[in-house]
């Protein structure tokens, strides 16, 4: 049995990188109005069939005029790339941020996806970049280029202008309703994602730049892989550095690391020296052992007497039910219940998963293995899965009641919020905002108030394009709603940054909250 198992899976990597070379070949495949059509069908029904709040925000006849309409307008061959910039504007119509179309891209293999992680996809992914007034700015110095300087315009990228690339990928997503403020922020953190979409990997990359009206044009590369000084023979460590080594390792553990931005996932800072204020800066609710740093956190925050939490969730596009959860029960003074039960569109419809699409053979060959696990966890979810007034609800863990912890936070709550302020980020803030918990400053958030469709996220490979369709099947919604429907949370202090105080290393949201702590601002009588 047991070489049965070790031969299945030397089989599929020995196959696995043929099947890369295979998928890339026909991805600039032309393909035939009658397949991408039959695509168009395929989502439409899709959608009709999982996704269980499809008409919150779009009724059910404009949608499907939106559908028939994109049929007809669709009259000769075109590849996949063309397709999806005909087919994402109507999926995104939606205005369900986490129903997605994406764009083909190549399947890397495993060295260049190893590079991918360290160093990104080309030197854009090391730039700090601002988005403002449709300009995209430079913000800070750039580590390997002495002649970028933050302030620094960046006119095109291989003659391509940030303002095309805006206007071409604006179209092919959406926010959570009819927020105003998530567009803008989520191109300037997936910038260089878009890059990627038009230009591939890159290992240098030819950038018109404007700084106070000197135009020149600049390479930018991305660091060497192996410079001379990793190659000459290293010098031994001494006991203090390896204590120190794996110190920093059991930090990127806990707190989550980023390998290509260099930062960590969760931080934790007090912010003046009697320790009477305390940031949370949460990048995501993905990476990292989120109890124990929560744990560890709030022992320390208790042991201070700390005053004032900050938590800043800017630029937090989400994560993990379980992460946010837990970080609520060190917040609430009370038992609480999280989420509701979340709508679904029938018993099985969590069945639908992407379980068996995966891109190795390798890894088509362990989930082979696991299919009895994955048959009894669908079996459950079937169990737990009940009608109540022609709806169905699935009724998972996070809505049990839950109790505070007992070194809970009872002090004084901001929350820092902006645009891409998504998912999971919004949900916690929904319920601290509903409960009356925290102060919030900055712009409304892009995810909604009053819920998201995410928790399973299975990913759908359209036959005739190849494109792959995401979505969630699960409506999760918080025991708080607002009027009108469609809108993030909203700040009760409204401050958003310029581009003169980013270049200047000045916070000002951080800022309001700091003088507020401290009793400078005066109230309106």
């Amino acid at each position: 049995m047991k070489i049965s198992v070790v031969l299945l899976i030397v089989c599929g990597m020995l196959c696995g990188c043929a099947s890369v070379t295979r998928y890339n070949s026909h991805l600039n495949d032309v393909r035939s109005v009658e397949s991408l059509r039959s695509d168009v069908d395929y989502v439409h029904r899709k959608l009709e069939r999982l996704h269980p709040s499809l008409y919150r925000y779009i009724s059910k006849e404009e949608l499907d005029r939106k559908f028939d309409s994109l049929k007809l307008a669709i009259t000769s061959p075109m590849t996949g790339r063309d397709f999806f910039f005909h087919l994402s504007p109507v999926v995104a119509s939606v205005r369900q941020g986490h129903t997605r179309l994406f764009p083909p891209t190549r399947r890397l293999t495993k060295k260049e996806e190893e590079k991918v992680c360290r160093y990104g996809t080309s030197p854009l992914a090391h730039l700090h970049l601002g988005w403002f007034d449709r300009h995209l700015f430079l913000t800070q110095k750039v580590a390997t280029d002495s002649i970028l300087k933050p302030g620094t315009e960046i006119l095109s990228m291989d003659s391509i202008t940030p303002q095309q690339l805006f206007a071409k990928y604006e179209p092919t997503f959406a926010s959570d309703g009819f927020n105003l403020t998530f567009h803008d922020r989520v191109f300037n953190k997936k910038f260089a994602s878009y890059f990627y979409f038009e230009k591939g990997m890159r290992d240098s990359v030819a950038c018109k730049v404007n700084y106070k009206g000197d135009e020149r044009l600049v390479w930018l590369k991305q660091p060497e892989l192996y410079s001379k000084k990793n190659l000459e023979k290293p010098l031994r460590t001494t006991e203090t550095e390896k204590l120190k080594r794996r110190g920093l390792e059991k930090m990127k553990k806990i707190q989550g690391y980023d390998a290509l931005s260099k930062t960590f996932s969760k931080n934790f800072r007090y912010e003046n020296p009697d320790s009477s204020v305390v940031v949370f800066t949460i990048r995501d609710f993905v990476r990292g052992k989120y109890k124990r740093f929560y744990a560890d956190s709030f022992s320390k925050i208790d042991s201070q007497k700390t005053k004032a939490l900050i938590i800043d969730l800017r630029d937090n596009t989400g994560g993990n039910l379980s992460d946010i959860q837990c970080l609520y029960s060190y917040l609430t003074e009370t038992d609480f219940h999280f989420v509701k039960p979340a709508l679904v569109t029938s018993k099985t419809s969590l069945w639908h998963d992407d379980y068996f699409k995966v891109q190795s053979p390798a890894q088509f060959s362990l989930r082979i293995l696991g299919t009895p696990g994955w048959m009894l966890y669908n079996s459950l979810t079937s169990l737990i899965t009940h009608k109540k007034d022609d709806h169905y609800y699935f009724y998972y863990p996070p809505i049990w009641k839950k109790h505070p912890q007992i070194n809970r936070f009872r002090g004084k709550v901001y929350v820092l919020i902006n645009g891409c302020s998504f998912s999971a980020s919004s949900i916690i803030s929904a319920n601290l905002k509903g409960s009356g918990r925290a102060v919030f400053v900055g712009e409304e958030t892009g995810g909604a108030y009053n819920g998201c469709v995410a928790g399973e996220m299975p990913s759908f490979t359209l036959p005739g394009s190849k494109l792959k369709l995401s979505f969630g099947l699960l409506e999760v919604a918080t025991p708080y709603s607002c009027s009108p429907d469609g809108r993030g949370i909203m700040p009760d202090v409204r401050i958003v940054p310029t581009l003169n105080d980013k270049l200047k290393g000045i916070d000002p949201e951080l800022q309001w909250v700091l003088d507020d702590v401290c009793g400078k601002h005066v109230k309106s009588k």
